[in-house]
């Protein structure tokens, strides 16, 4: 078992009894950064930050945390993921028939590693970060969503819901992110074009949106998705080739998707 979130955090030795109160959520999240070193925020029973940043307040620092929960008192605790907390995070809502089919189909293949039982009944299963594992919702079936870079995971566990599995975290599959961001398919030659002409303008593209510094993300990235489309891309390859590169320089998901969109790149 690695650093302790149990009992520090949370009674967890039943289904579930409801949230906590804003002190004990503020204890529970509090001994989650320094037993963990996850990066914490208050989060409000409907599950949205109660801090106007969102998961770009949380923090490890007691102090800090502190001051978040007086400023904005709530009853759940939720941790930034991606590589701040070295945490990633499957999300599979149990309420789903797609969701269902595919735990039942995929479970056995996941590493043994950290999983808690959720409020509506789910699971959240914890890995350690990887590079490139970003937010998603509904890949690859509906009710599964991922939480890494750019996002949060609420500890359900600190409300009092059992933990299904102690295990320390294992790293995050690749066969998972695979299955969740398919390989881009090959790129088809410029017409009147070598292909490996074609293939490193391309690349050379997708480098300018990934260097992009702030102030000119999505101007770059707007450029990006139109240079592409004039290569003869079609528009998820667009997406598929832009929207990590985007996500990479500091856009989040939606709004690397956005851009691009009105690019007319999807």
């Amino acid at each position: 078992m690695d650093a302790d979130d149990r009992g520090d955090c949370g009674w967890g030795d039943g289904p579930g009894g409801g949230t906590f109160a804003g002190a004990e959520a503020l204890r529970c999240a509090q001994n989650l950064a320094q037993n963990c070193g996850f990066a914490v925020l208050p989060v409000r029973e409907d599950k949205r930050p109660a801090c106007p940043r969102g998961f770009h307040a949380a923090s490890k620092g007691p102090g800090a945390i502190a001051e978040l929960w007086q400023r904005w008192p709530a009853p759940l605790v939720g941790i930034a993921t991606g590589g701040t907390s070295d945490l990633a995070a499957l999300d599979v809502d149990l309420k789903h028939p797609e969701a269902v089919l595919w735990w039942r189909a995929n479970e056995k293949r996941l590493p043994e590693t950290r999983a808690y039982r959720t409020r509506s009944g789910g699971v959240h299963v914890f890995f350690r970060h990887a590079p490139g594992v970003r937010c998603s919702t509904g890949r690859p079936v509906p009710g599964v969503d991922i939480r890494g870079e750019g996002g949060y995971i609420i500890h359900w566990f600190s409300s009092g819901y059992s933990a299904l599995d102690d295990a320390p975290r294992a790293p995050w599959p690749a066969w998972l992110s695979r299955e969740i961001w398919p390989p881009a398919p090959p790129v088809p030659p410029e017409q009147g074009r070598p292909a490996a002409a074609n293939e490193a303008g391309i690349a050379a593209v997708v480098s300018k949106v990934a260097r992009a510094s702030e102030g000119n993300r999505n101007g770059i990235l707007y450029w990006g998705a139109k240079r592409l489309a004039e290569k003869r891309l079609s528009a998820r390859e667009i997406e598929t080739l832009l929207a990590p590169a985007a996500i990479s320089a500091g856009l989040s998901e939606l709004e690397a998707r956005r851009t691009i969109a009105s690019a007319g790149g999807r």
